[in-house]
């Protein structure tokens, strides 16, 4: 079981891939800060992702937060909710 904030790292670094993007270019696309781009990689995050944060991500890469969210990462039965 993975936690959604690992779930959400997971699915970034997919997009990031699959765009050829770099998580500088992310930043300035976004807004988000370094730190905030740096927490979200990290292992042992504790504090969850907003929904803000994911509706801008979802937005660097042209989709939909329907599209970020529907992903293998997100599946319910590998997901720790609590």
């Amino acid at each position: 079981m993975k936690t959604l904030s690992k779930a959400f790292a997971d699915r970034l670094m997919e997009l990031l891939i699959k765009h050829e993007m770099s998580k500088y270019r992310l930043q300035k696309e976004t807004g988000l800060s370094h730190n905030t781009l740096i927490d979200i990689f990290k292992d042992n995050r504790q504090k969850d992702v907003k929904l803000s944060t994911i509706a801008k991500v979802a937005n660097a890469f042209g989709i939909s937060l329907g599209e970020f969210l529907t992903s293998d990462h997100f599946d319910l039965n590998n997901i720790d909710y609590e």
